[in-house]
């Protein structure tokens, strides 16, 4: 077989990118070159990988199933180079992340940089979503690593116990309820400001509190934990974020904790990785630098 290499790097741009030309200049190479690339990959695999939608590149059935290995052919690659290079001690390169809301805002942003000032030659670039939008982009491939805050049901994915947060329960300080304990009967029909749909920090809080027998209302929705305590601020109702996020504005007592009895709201934070994709030296090392970073006890 005469498929080389380059002809699945160019592959693999083109199907991150969606265009020929962007693909390009991220490899350092002209478009036509890389036009003739994967026409030379398509011609040795008799295939065509990719169907025209507007002015992108999309991958059809058979460039998705070849994604994943030339992925990870690809990084094998790497290794071997790493390996002979005389630098294999040297962590270097770009590692992708995606993060859930949480533990992107206030866990992964320092463990990022603080990475980075250790291995001047490495740069992890986290990206942040909410928890299916991580478990999409591990999926598809995007990133190599994901940090999320809901469950995973994944076939394709390894899902790994990685930290924990807790969640609180939060109120204007002029609210009734303010430093209050409160049962489930008293809070059943307040309006609550909550995380949008797909979000693991909503996903956890309504299922613990389907099993008090409440069902709480989205009196309104915000993809952002500022944008929730800014309307809870402004007395639009309770609200649910982690204690991570709660910290500055109860030290100000610019909100209020409420305690909601029989309400258990300690959860746990999962790594995931695509079963398909080997992981690279950086990405080991990431995680295990993050493990000391906040004291995780827990094995990966």
């Amino acid at each position: 077989m005469k498929m080389t290499l380059r002809q699945l790097e160019v592959f693999e741009a083109i199907a991150r990118a969606g265009q020929v030309g962007r693909a390009a200049t991220l490899l350092g190479m002209t478009s036509p070159a890389a036009s003739m690339a994967l026409a030379e990959l398509e011609k040795q695999l008799s295939v065509r990988l990719f169907e025209r939608v507007g002015n992108r590149l999309s991958l059809n059935a058979q460039g998705a199933q070849l994604l994943p290995l030339a992925t990870d052919l690809l990084q094998q690659a790497q290794k071997i180079e790493g390996l002979f290079s005389g630098a294999a001690s040297v962590l270097a390169g770009e590692l992708k992340v995606g993060a859930s809301t949480t533990i992107g805002n206030y866990l992964l942003a320092r463990a990022a940089v603080a990475f980075g000032q250790q291995h001047n030659d490495a740069m992890v670039d986290v990206s942040i979503h909410n928890t299916q939008q991580v478990i999409e982009q591990v999926a598809n491939f995007d990133v190599e690593l994901g940090f999320i805050e809901g469950h995973c049901v994944d076939r394709r994915l390894h899902v790994t116990p990685w930290h924990q947060d807790s969640l609180k329960v939060f109120c204007h300080p002029a609210h009734p309820f303010a430093n209050a304990v409160v049962n489930a009967a008293d809070i059943r029909h307040q309006p609550w400001v909550l995380r949008e749909e797909g979000s693991g920090t909503r996903e956890y809080f309504v299922n613990a509190a389907h099993e008090l027998g409440l069902h709480p209302e989205a009196r309104f929705c915000f993809s952002t934990a500022d944008a929730i305590k800014l309307a809870v601020k402004q007395g639009a109702g309770l609200g649910v974020l982690s204690d991570l996020a709660l910290e500055r504005e109860l030290l100000r007592k610019e909100l209020a904790l409420v305690e909601v009895e029989g309400l258990a709201l300690r959860r746990q934070f999962y790594l995931i990785r695509h079963k398909s994709r080997q992981p690279t030296a950086l990405a080991e090392a990431f995680v295990g630098f993050c493990q000391n970073f906040f004291d995780i006890r827990s094995p990966f």
